[in-house]
């Protein structure tokens, strides 16, 4: 890239039909050659070792933008890590990129997951994951925080688990203790066991995925957690809550993006800003609530006002105790403020409405 006069600008990474047409690499580069990715992936390794907690080998290890690689996310789960590469202009150096995150993780399995409908929109296959390295199993186990997890390798959502939520979870266990707890979105159940783990006396799953509420008892059982203490509602999120009556001292609520085009942003909001009401509904008195979204299109300051509304809407007094995002190990590059896709609230419901 060059200015008007011709003056370099930085290197980037072309996508003819991507509506971002340059995803630019530094003003430093050279070339998307093995050395760029090796010092880049070096960078990311450097930061994982200072910001994981004990007891934990599932993790982003790339993430794109924030670790200055652009349309690139790496999970690692135990000996196996899940890529996805989202844009034609990385795509074409992909071998360079590959034998770098090799060299860096010797010995570990590399499945890339195509299924992702940002491929499709830059012309790039979806049809079927591709092994890179080794013979990834179906499923690969790891630890997160000491809790056993398996990730669904072949055909899982997204890369096969949700490592955004970490520390979201680990606030989960600290305010779980003697509480009951609505689990909304409760996918395979990650939050529920840490706030099994905390203390929670009775922990509702709600789920609409019944292969996702079988693999979340299978971590029940690996873990060794009193199954007796889980109850899995097998219903959707929104019909569920329009339906329940009984009050929780903790509620989290983690739905999926509600909206992933602009152009829908408005009807989001309204779903957005029905759901949170639903769910505020069913905390008791002083109990508390976590709430996210995980659309990039619903920025932090919109979903603020978002929560506003559904608490004005049901008749509660809220308190905002701490803004929650992703996990450290998911960097946001300060000139990149979409990656900041995730956000949410600790909240505390004093009670009605006087």
């Amino acid at each position: 890239m060059v200015d008007s006069r011709g003056h370099p600008l930085g290197t980037g990474l072309h996508s003819p039909r991507s509506q971002i047409r340059v995803r630019m690499l530094g003003s430093g580069v050279e070339a998307a050659d093995r050395r760029f990715f090796a010092a880049r992936i070096a960078e990311a390794v450097a930061l994982r070792q200072a910001v994981l907690p004990p007891e934990t080998t599932g993790y982003r290890l790339l993430n794109a933008e924030g670790d200055g690689v652009p349309a690139w996310t790496v999970d690692r789960f135990g000996d196996v890590l899940v890529s996805q590469i989202t844009a034609a202009g990385l795509e074409a150096f992909r071998d360079e990129a590959y034998a770098a995150l090799a060299a860096a993780v010797p010995g570990a399995a590399i499945v890339q997951s195509n299924d992702v409908p940002a491929r499709r929109a830059e012309g790039l296959s979806t049809e079927r994951d591709e092994v890179i390295a080794g013979e990834p199993p179906a499923a690969a186990r790891f630890a997160e925080s000491g809790l056993l997890f398996m990730a669904e390798v072949a055909g899982g959502q997204k890369t096969g688990f949700y490592c955004d939520q970490r520390e979201n979870r680990r606030r989960t266990e600290r305010f779980a203790g003697g509480c009951t707890v609505l689990d909304l979105f409760a996918h395979t159940g990650a939050f529920a066991l840490y706030a099994v783990r905390g203390g929670a006396s009775r922990v509702v799953c709600v789920e609409s995925s019944a292969r996702l509420i079988e693999i979340g008892r299978d971590h029940v059982t690996l873990n060794g957690l009193p199954a007796e203490r889980l109850e899995w509602v097998k219903a959707n999120v929104f019909e569920d809550l329009r339906q329940r009556e009984e009050r929780y001292g903790l509620v989290v609520c983690d739905p999926p993006p509600l909206v992933r085009k602009r152009p829908d942003l408005d009807a989001a909001a309204r779903a957005y800003k029905d759901l949170n009401r639903l769910a505020l509904a069913r905390v008791e008195p002083g109990g508390f609530l976590l709430t996210f979204s995980c659309s990039g299109a619903v920025d932090a300051k919109l979903f603020r006002q978002i929560f506003f509304a559904a608490a004005v809407e049901a008749g509660v007094r809220v308190d905002l105790l701490e803004p929650l995002a992703a996990a450290p190990d998911h960097p946001v590059a300060i000139t990149h403020p979409q990656g900041e896709y995730l956000k949410g609230w600790l909240a505390r419901v004093r009670g009605p409405v006087i």
